[in-house]
């Protein structure tokens, strides 16, 4: 009875709680962050970009979605089901979560069965056995729970990182559509330079049989044609190169065929001065760290655990008996047995202590990285933000310089005609107009770019990814 009442005490405690085990408070966490060497160097200017009580659904997201087009928002879609990369890290999600379940399992019993066969080489007499084994180590001190807790924190982690490589896929894939469309651009506005040489050269030719050009103007214009068309061969190949990188992100075949417009939609939506600081904490580079400090805590718990002793019962329920008829039935010779065993560490050279000095250190690496994390989010946030407002500057200006040279072209082309200027300024004046115009067109593509960094730095919800 006594026995019975001691078993029955044990199962009762771990079946109700776990000595030792402790759960990551709010307050746990806190306090770990505040340790970070990191986090302790860093100070917030007071003109800081984040609010930190408005809230998320305050903000308006017109100056991301106005970049959406029906074809781009297609190419995400195939990009998030057909990516090779998407694929792949969701069966290493998936093997994450099945290492969460098996980490369970120890909090359980573990049944198996025994069939075995003996010879007595003295009597020659043969036994047999079958039976059925149960063993549960009691989780007193939590080390199981704990192992469970760090393998679901690790999924969560994972799983969050996963968020972010569809992120980083369908941000790639918008970055890419974009390029293939300056580049588009590009193609139609050198070839239409080029049949403007063309057209000019044909003008050159009448003229010198007239006697008001000479050999030096159609020289020129023919260097100017040739090195142009080498040009657009050179585009031409790095736009092919660009549908190759778009077909590949999206898991078609690299044929570099796809086919997108030759414009920029209009983007007039003004970017928020401030932001909510809830975006900030809900990146998912963030939202990961966070969980790998959650994995840290219950390692060191389970660390400390296994310094302690450990308990286990064990029963077994069978028949043996030296014939085969003596065990066709389970219970002709039944054999019940149930016993308990303790267990503690006693020497190991310190290599339990040691463990939990590595898991210590590993704990504070993971802080250091979570900080690390944050100090990046807010670099992407206020260099994006200082991109966008240079480019914006930026285009103004070029913009202006554009409109000055095409009038300046017109009084070239004007003054020609009338014999007081000559091809060689004219062919300057529109090389320089072309590189101005190319600008643009560069200027445009990275104004596209920096407004997905800024929305990704700030976590990408509902557009990019969802």
């Amino acid at each position: 009875m006594y026995r019975k009442l001691v078993v029955l005490g044990i199962l009762s405690i771990s079946l109700s709680s776990c000595i030792g085990y402790k759960e990551p408070t709010k307050e746990n966490m806190d306090q770990l962050k505040e340790k970070s060497e990191i986090a302790a160097h860093i100070e917030i200017p007071d003109d800081w970009i984040f609010d930190r009580q408005a809230n998320s659904r305050s903000l308006s997201y017109d100056w991301i979605t106005i970049l959406k087009t029906p074809q781009l928002e297609t190419l995400i879609n195939e990009g998030m089901l057909y990516n090779a990369d998407l694929i792949i890290a969701k069966e290493k999600l998936n093997q994450v979560e099945l290492a969460m379940e098996i980490a369970g399992s120890d909090l359980y019993p573990s049944v198996g069965a025994v069939a075995n066969t003996s010879n007595n080489l003295v009597s020659d007499a043969q036994i047999r056995r079958l039976a059925l084994k149960a063993s549960w180590e009691i989780d007193l001190w939590g080390k199981n729970k704990s192992s469970q807790m760090a393998s679901t924190s690790n999924y969560f982690s994972a799983k969050h990182q996963n968020a972010l490589l569809h992120q980083s896929i369908a941000g790639m894939i918008a970055k890419a559509y974009f390029l293939n469309i300056a580049g588009n651009i590009q193609e139609d506005k050198i070839e239409s330079y080029i049949q403007k040489s063309k057209d000019l050269e044909k003008l050159y030719l009448i003229q010198k049989k007239v006697g008001t050009a000479n050999a030096l103007d159609l020289s020129n214009i023919s260097a100017e044609i040739i090195s142009l068309q080498g040009y657009l061969e050179k585009v031409k190949n790095a736009n092919v190169q660009s549908r190759r990188s778009l077909e590949l992100l999206t898991g078609k075949y690299p044929e570099g065929k796809l086919a997108t417009q030759n414009f920029f939609n209009s983007v007039k939506n003004d970017i928020p001065e401030s932001f909510p600081l809830q975006l900030l904490e809900n990146r998912s580079d963030i939202q990961a760290s966070q969980f790998q400090i959650e994995k840290a805590f219950y390692e060191v718990q389970q660390a400390k655990a296994a310094r302690l002793p450990s308990l286990s019962i064990s029963s077994s329920l069978g028949t043996a008996g030296s014939n085969v008829e003596s065990i066709n039935s389970l219970f002709s010779n039944p054999l019940l047995k149930v016993g308990s065993g303790l267990v503690s560490p006693l020497f190991n050279n310190e290599k339990l202590k040691k463990n939990v000095e590595v898991k210590n250190s590993q704990q504070k690496q993971v802080v250091e990285e979570y900080s690390k994390a944050v100090l990046n989010a807010l670099n992407e946030v206020e260099s994006s933000l200082s991109n966008l407002h240079s480019i914006e500057k930026q285009i103004i200006y070029n913009t202006k310089a554009i409109d000055e040279l095409k009038n300046n072209i017109e009084l070239t082309q004007k003054q020609i005609k009338v014999g007081s200027n000559n091809s060689f300024v004219l062919i300057r004046k529109q090389r320089d107009l072309l590189k101005n115009e190319m600008s643009l067109i560069n200027l445009e593509l990275q104004y596209r770019i920096e407004r997905i960094n800024l929305y990704m730095a700030l976590g990408a919800e509902n557009f990019i990814y969802s």
